[in-house]
């Protein structure tokens, strides 16, 4: 068990989660690749947002779950509370981002149902604990996600440099950001001990990198007839550039599985500072600010 002066020491302690809203434009793809003149990459990031609207539902279910559990942590409660908003808001609007690349050619509504599909398997899953303990990995997985797409400004830039797609992607990484901990540390609350928590991101794991391998493999294939030679020579320029995969994020990913891990080992709250000041308008205006 962790000591409280060790927990009154984490920078989420006392972090405060706000909910706020962001309007996807209908228009929010203007071309037909995401990424510019990398129809590979631009399919990956596809793949990765049709994880979204059906994932966020089932992290919020799965933690809604055991709220029993925190009845007793103020602080923690109130953090529930603003995870359930903020994760509402990203199924929202990566809903209508996804629409819109249906719109324009990417298969996001067979990649949806995929992810339905997943998510219903582990909230039926016994143990009952096993859905918080995927949930749990999962944010770890989209905290380095979101650390690495606002810390490292080539990545974001290669990746998510479109004008009306970057603010989306900041937003959503800043709050990923300000709730990394909760799905833990309710995980904890609920009584899930180490064998159920590297179930959890095995099932994790297991379930992402095969959806992600399947999925964007097959979308690929579907639209080799439209990549060309300039197409896979941007896709080797860029590779090397990002850190979106990478061993670096694996390694990051796999330090899950260490004995007494919490996603605040890595503080970013200077991170988090940082882009609700430059972001400190985009929940009206939809615009990056800076």
């Amino acid at each position: 068990m962790t000591p409280p002066t060790a927990l009154a020491a984490r920078p989420s302690a006392d972090r405060h989660i706000p909910v706020r809203r962001l309007r996807v434009p209908p228009d929010v793809v203007d071309s037909d690749w995401i990424v510019a003149d990398d129809p590979i990459f631009s399919h990956l990031l596809a793949t990765l947002s049709a994880v979204f609207p059906n994932g966020e539902d089932f992290f919020v279910a799965s933690v809604r779950r055991h709220r029993d559990a925190v009845a007793d942590n103020p602080v923690l409660k109130a953090q529930v509370k603003g995870f359930i908003g903020q994760e509402a808001m990203h199924g929202r609007e990566h809903r209508a981002l996804n629409r819109r690349l249906a719109e324009v050619g990417y298969n996001t509504v067979r990649a949806d149902r995929a992810i339905q599909r997943i998510c219903n398997l582990i909230l039926k899953a016994r143990p009952r604990l096993l859905a918080i303990a995927a949930t749990a990995a999962a944010e770890h997985y989209t905290g380095l996600l979101a650390e690495t797409a606002l810390e490292h400004e080539p990545t974001r830039k290669i990746l998510f440099g479109q004008e009306s797609v970057e603010p989306l992607i900041c937003w959503h990484s800043l709050e990923e950001l300000e709730h990394k901990n909760v799905a833990f540390d309710v995980m904890v609350a609920a009584g899930a001990g180490y064998p159920i928590r590297a179930a959890g991101f095995l099932a994790t794991s297991t379930a992402l990198a095969g959806y992600v391998g399947v999925e964007w493999g097959r979308s690929v294939f579907e639209d080799r007839h439209r990549i060309t030679r300039a197409h896979l020579r941007q896709f080797r320029r860029n590779f090397p550039r990002q850190r979106l995969i990478n061993w670096r994020f694996l390694v990051k990913a796999w330090a899950y599985l260490r004995p007494g891990f919490h996603p605040d080992d890595t503080n970013t709250d200077a991170v988090v500072e940082h882009w609700r000041t430059v972001l400190a308008d985009v929940a009206t205006s939809g615009k990056a600010a800076g």
